[in-house]
């Protein structure tokens, strides 16, 4: 059973890796085509600022996960690192905690509420796109957060060196 939800998490981090590569890539070429036209062509294409507006929330998004699950994310733990292993484990469960209650009434919760709204409507330039796939990035995001959340909070659970590790690993 373990080995299969690492197989799931690996392939799922994978795919997350090269979609925003993807979505980098394809970002810079927008970008550069935008450039071009306006430039050499005199006048801009149209669509270049939104697809690079939407391409750069889900580049955002997706990338903040994939940061979360690498724990490359902003975290100011330098008095946690001076705690008592087992205080600096309680401290560092309490934040997972926090992660997943602000990842789901913001993100997925929030998210969800914002982009059902704006299903509706659709992007002035890019007439076949609903506004509202651009705001999914949010509660798609937001679900990943909370997976990988519940397993660094289970993780820290399990083993009791972990916090103090992780936060001693951030000093060096």
């Amino acid at each position: 059973m373990m080995d299969a939800l690492k197989g799931l998490r690996y392939v799922t981090v994978k795919i997350f890796e090269w979609t925003v590569i993807a979505l980098v890539a394809v970002l810079t070429l927008t970008v550069l085509l935008g450039v071009f036209t306006r430039f050499v062509m005199g006048h801009q294409a149209e669509f270049t600022d939104e697809l690079a507006r939407l391409l750069l929330i889900w580049c955002s998004f997706i990338g903040g996960a994939l940061a979360f699950e690498r724990k490359a994310h902003l975290g100011v733990d330098f008095f946690v690192g001076k705690l008592h292993p087992d205080a600096a484990r309680y401290v560092a469960v309490t934040v997972q905690v926090i992660i997943i209650a602000l990842a789901l009434c913001v993100l997925v919760v929030g998210g969800y509420t914002l982009a059902a709204g704006q299903l509706g409507q659709t992007l002035p330039t890019l007439s076949f796109m609903s506004r509202g796939a651009v705001y999914m990035a949010l509660p798609v995001s937001g679900i990943f957060i909370v997976l990988f959340s519940l397993e660094n909070m289970f993780v820290l659970i399990r083993n009791k060196d972990e916090a103090h590790q992780t936060s001693n690993e951030t000093e060096a």
